[in-house]
């Protein structure tokens, strides 16, 4: 990361545009002189109490590196990664559309919608041809720019499951443990929920085609992937 103060850097802040886990987001504007372009900035979370110096580094650096290597139309570019009075932001193209919005919307006819998709599917492709899975894909994890490109964002989740361009699988790759759930409930894969070891890359598959399924309906076919808790899973198995 380069030392910088933030705002002397890339101008005005904004208002905010989200807050999870990971951090917060906001909009940054630079000055009229300077262009006025437009970025999302992306604070990361303060360390958590129990958790090192070290621990906390090496998770900010594992997501840094990750965005800063991406290089794709469908996926959100990261430009600039900042650390300003002992803060850390990564500094992103800002696509002002997000798609779950767009979606709930209900003005998407169906070629807009298979368009979409394509080009979520191109988005992960690329990612997986890199060795990385997402794990977090979700409508609300895809923004939309002024020319309707969808872009893939937040890769605070995201696992190296292969070493780049050689297909090798990670031996350090973790298996999923129970009761550790990664990702948003109505778009996990079932495996996730059952525990033990799984492909990450079948479960983005299978969040995919959650988010192709919501773009279609307009609403989630489940509320979680389980069929002792959710009837709508039930029938989907049964059918």
């Amino acid at each position: 990361a380069t030392h910088a103060h933030l705002s002397k850097k890339y101008g005005k802040w904004g208002r905010v545009l989200g807050t999870g886990a990971g951090g917060t987001v906001r909009l940054i504007r630079a000055r009229t002189k300077a262009g006025g372009a437009v970025y999302a900035v992306k604070q990361f979370r303060p360390r958590r109490s129990g958790e090192s110096e070290r621990e906390y580094e090496n998770k900010v650096r594992a997501e840094f590196c990750v965005g800063a290597c991406l290089k794709h139309v469908n996926v959100i570019e990261t430009v600039d990664i900042v650390c300003d009075h002992g803060h850390y932001y990564e500094v992103m193209e800002y696509a002002p559309y997000d798609l779950f919005s767009v979606v709930m919307s209900g003005r998407m006819l169906r070629p807009e919608i298979f368009c979409v998709f394509r080009q979520i599917c191109n988005g992960v492709a690329y990612l997986h041809s890199l060795g990385l899975a997402h794990r977090d894909l979700k409508l609300d994890n895809c923004v939309m720019t002024q020319g309707d490109v969808v872009k893939l964002i937040d890769f605070g989740t995201a696992v190296v499951f292969a070493y780049p361009g050689t297909g090798t699988p990670n031996s350090s790759l973790p298996a999923a443990v129970t009761g550790y759930v990664i990702g948003s409930d109505p778009y996990l894969a079932p495996e996730v929920l059952g525990g033990g070891s799984y492909d990450p890359r079948k479960t983005d598959v299978w969040g995919v085609g959650v988010i192709f399924v919501c773009m279609v309906l307009r609403r989630f076919p489940w509320a979680v992937p389980d069929r002792e808790r959710d009837n709508s899973f039930k029938a989907f198995i049964e059918a």
